[in-house]
């Protein structure tokens, strides 16, 4: 490598790491000298996954101490702004949560719109109480009933006959609001939705109201495919309709996705256990399922740079670092 090169080179990584907040990623090797990787120390996407575990864990502290590290070597990086948006919602950090948001909010309008979704939706869930009366919801919704897993001959478990009922009963107080049925996982060929939507139908329900989403296995599949159909239909309003001790979980998904549960309706199954509503502390499992409902990488492959550059804008010096860096680190291993 001549001299003039490497001069080049030093010069194109002290404006890279400026561009990424002043954080020295590693120096150059001298001609003719053995490579140490040393990205690992400061890997953003090695952070980021470091902070999901923690969050998978109970640790919301902890995750986001990571994120913040995250942040410093890699400030375009949007997926850890939503991040912080959401988890600092569950320690009340509203200064740092606020401060997050705003950020994103400039790079990535689309992804700040699902992290407020998340929060709200979380919130909303947190604080519903089961109930197993029907009450009129005013507006343009539908109603959606959860799924359940059917027996092995494929006929409804009680569980999932109750809950039929319950979406049954909300479907006379709301009179012509469309009934989604959510749920796939066939037995012996029949799909929960099928199996629930026949139900409804023999019990008197017209066919033309129901709508049947039979793709999904899991409550973030109800909540991402049901999403789609209500979109299609206009409406982003619903009733939610499950059991106890899933409603809260339901509601937080529905909400990640977009949608506001302005009304509940649950069997009576083990009602007394779910009455009070959950804490912040309380929160944290419904959260990070919210978080992946909303498709957040729950993990980031490993390298110097984020693998989620946001929509770009003007003056996103990050960029233009990481573009810097990349030219530098392909020079830095020509002879």
């Amino acid at each position: 490598m001549t001299r003039v090169k490497r001069r080049k080179i030093a010069a194109a990584a002290t404006i890279a790491v400026a561009a990424l907040g002043g954080v020295a990623v590693g120096t150059l090797p001298a001609e003719n000298a053995s490579v140490v990787t040393t990205a690992s120390a400061i890997d953003p996407a090695g952070l980021y996954n470091e902070a999901q575990s923690k969050f998978a864990g109970g640790d919301v502290a902890g995750g986001l101490e990571l994120l913040q590290q995250v942040l410093a070597v890699a400030p375009a990086d949007s997926h850890a702004l939503a991040l912080q948006a959401i988890w600092s919602d569950q320690l009340d950090d509203v200064v740092v949560g606020r401060s997050a948001l705003n950020r994103l909010s400039m790079m990535n309008p689309g992804l700040a719109t699902t992290a407020r979704n998340i929060i709200s939706g979380v919130a909303t869930a947190a604080q519903i109480v089961p109930s197993t009366t029907p009450q009129p919801v005013s507006g343009r919704v539908a109603i959606v009933v959860l799924g359940y897993g059917l027996n092995a001959n494929g006929k409804m478990a009680p569980e999932l006959v109750n809950r039929v009922l319950a979406g049954k009963a909300q479907s006379e107080v709301t009179t012509g609001a469309p009934i989604v049925v959510t749920g796939g996982v066939p037995k012996k060929g029949v799909t929960e939705a099928a199996a629930m939507r026949t139900w409804l139908v023999d019990n008197g329900v017209s066919a033309s109201r129901i709508l049947a989403e039979d793709k999904s296995g899991s409550t973030v599949g109800n909540a991402q495919n049901t999403a789609e159909i209500l979109r299609a239909q206009g409406i982003r309003d619903i009733v939610l309709v499950t059991s106890p001790n899933h409603i809260r979980r339901g509601a937080a998904d529905f909400g990640a996705m977009g949608l506001r549960v302005v009304g509940s309706l649950t069997t009576a199954t083990d009602l007394e256990k779910y009455r009070t509503p959950l804490t912040k502390a309380q929160q944290t499992g419904i959260r990070l399922e919210a978080t992946r409902t909303a498709r957040i990488p729950a993990t980031h492959e490993p390298g110097l740079l984020p693998q989620n550059l946001p929509e770009t804008g003007p003056g996103l010096i990050p960029e233009i670092g990481g573009k810097i860096l990349q030219e530098l680190l392909k020079a830095g291993s020509s002879a």
